[in-house]
């Protein structure tokens, strides 16, 4: 498939590498890898990042909740970084929240519910991670890391499904490298085609269950999809607010000019 690396255990793995940029270059293959999360990574697969992608960085957006019980796995010469875009323990915590708690234990269909429920789910969601202030930080992070790293050896980033996080870091870090709008979209919405055998489990399970089409469709985004609105509206606000995305990259993030020309000297060829 498109945009494929050669990671057969890992929900939606892909690179950036072979996008153009409208300056006629183009991103380095085998450096900037997409996925989702990694707790079921076979060791054939931590063996090619290891020694096919000579992985340095690993960078997991999920919230904290989100990891007892999914552990990323130790892999050697990485190093682990964990940058919570969002904190919606409350939620599903109810009116016990625990620093501790273990999103493992929720039945999975009940998330969903509590999610859709909440009000955070909807097509303006990803302007509610960029606009606070964990995303910034956790976004201004994730490029120092980029900055700092050998840009021969490969930098991993990954949410739960690799989908919502994982893509606006994709659709920033792509921006800043110069990648067209249309393209950036393309990339968002190859998680369709990635993760299509478990929207189509998902989808079976909520149909078994008599869960109503309405929230079908609502849950498979919570769970497997993404929905091209989502981004856009992201990429409208960014624009309305910042002037571009790039601005928000510079005067949100604090990532200067200087430093994007560094990442398209590292990442571009």
């Amino acid at each position: 498939m498109k945009q494929s690396v050669q990671l057969k255990s890992i929900k939606n793995a892909r690179e950036l590498g072979g996008y153009r940029t409208a300056d006629g270059r183009r991103i380095k293959d085998g450096v900037l890898l997409r996925t989702g999360r990694l707790k079921d990574i076979s060791d054939e697969d931590v063996r090619t990042l290891t020694d096919v992608y000579s992985l340095q960085h690993i960078v997991d957006f999920r919230m904290a909740m989100e990891i007892p019980g999914a552990e990323d796995p130790v892999i050697d010469g990485a190093v682990y970084h964990h940058l919570d875009v969002i904190d919606m323990s409350g939620i599903f915590a109810g009116d016990n929240p625990d620093k501790d708690f273990d999103m493992s234990k929720l039945d999975p269909f009940k998330a969903a519910e509590l999610t859709i429920q909440s009000g955070i789910q909807n097509d303006r969601m990803y302007v509610g991670f960029l606009d606070g202030e964990m995303g910034k930080r956790a976004y201004s992070d994730f490029f120092r890391i980029l900055l700092s790293a050998d840009p021969d050896r490969a930098v991993l980033w990954h949410c739960t499904s690799g989908k919502d996080r994982t893509g606006l870091a994709a659709m920033l870090l792509m921006t800043a490298l110069g990648v067209d709008e249309e393209t950036i979209i393309e990339d968002y919405l190859l998680t369709n085609t990635y993760n299509s055998e478990s929207i189509s489990a998902v989808r079976a399970v909520m149909e078994e269950r008599g869960y109503d089409e309405d929230f079908i469709k609502q849950a498979v985004i919570v769970f497997d999809a993404v929905d091209e609105s989502y981004m856009r509206n992201a990429i409208a606000w960014l624009k309305k607010e910042y002037g571009s995305v790039s601005g928000y990259i510079r005067d949100a993030m604090g990532i200067s000019d200087a430093e994007i020309d560094s990442l398209k000297e590292k990442y571009l060829i």
